[in-house]
């Protein structure tokens, strides 16, 4: 029987081919950003907080669903013994292999692939990682990718996500559009009520993040065309865009809330 939580979380299904499309236009721009101090940052907190239960190890098989260029499963792979990355983007991935090759790191591999449509008895990953990760993983999109992830794991699950994020850009275009923002959040409050209701733990943490990038007049455009599926015109944006431009120049300032949702099965 679906439960209630299933079924809001079907209404805010999306189409994969503009998944792909979205995260194949960001990847050069995700893959120059793993050399960022923030981005280190990150990634060693969150390797502590693992560490600290006992998820990474020496002896651990990790698989990072939405790996992308490989900002986390190439640190966990200087810690475990072996990773597996998956992503819907090819560019992603392509970037994650030569970023792999390039730290001469050889027990790590990375798969192409929607997460939702990969068949776990076929590629021998039923119950055959000891950390099963996602990180910001659009592809755990609903009750059957959640169960599909515990279903990879032997012991450690960890999702993170944003509980509340402000785009100041996309945001004043929304306003300026006539257009209702939606919340953030949704995939970790859904996440964690099914997992109660499965009879898991969960456990909640919170991180406090802030960033700004630059970008193109263009550039800003495409990602934000993307994120509205295509439901707004590129010349209204740009129109838009141009207003607030400095010599040609979108600054985006992002606050957020990012919660790590960690349990055991």
């Amino acid at each position: 029987m679906e439960s209630h939580f299933d079924k809001l979380w079907k209404m805010e299904s999306k189409n994969k081919k503009d998944q792909q499309k979205f995260w194949d236009s960001r990847a050069a721009e995700f893959n120059l950003q793993l050399a960022s101090p923030m981005a280190i940052k990150e990634t060693q907190q969150l390797l502590n907080f693992l560490k600290e239960k006992g998820a990474i190890e020496k002896s651990s098989t990790v698989l990072d669903i939405g790996c992308g260029a490989g900002k986390y499963a190439l640190t966990f792979a200087k810690e475990a013994k072996t990773v597996v990355g998956t992503d819907i983007s090819p560019k992603m991935i392509a970037f994650a292999r030569d970023n792999a090759q390039d730290r001469g790191l050889q027990n790590i591999e990375f798969v192409q692939a929607s997460w939702p449509e990969v068949n776990l008895k076929d590629l021998g990953w039923k119950r055959n990682f000891d950390l099963v990760f996602a990180a910001f993983c659009p592809g755990i999109d609903s009750a059957e990718a959640l169960k599909q992830m515990i279903d990879a794991s032997r012991k450690h699950c960890f999702m993170s996500g944003f509980a509340m994020r402000k785009d100041q850009v996309m945001e004043g275009l929304k306003k300026h559009l006539g257009i209702q923002s939606k919340s953030w959040g949704n995939q970790i409050y859904f996440s964690f009520n099914l997992l109660w209701q499965w009879g898991y733990y969960p456990k909640i943490t919170y991180q406090d993040r802030g960033w700004t990038k630059e970008y193109d007049i263009e550039q800003m455009a495409d990602i934000l065309l993307i994120r509205f599926n295509d439901q707004v015109s590129k010349e209204d944006i740009i129109d838009y865009l141009k207003t607030i431009s400095v010599n040609g120049k979108i600054t985006e300032q992002i606050t957020a809330k990012v919660a790590w949702l960690y349990w055991q099965v």
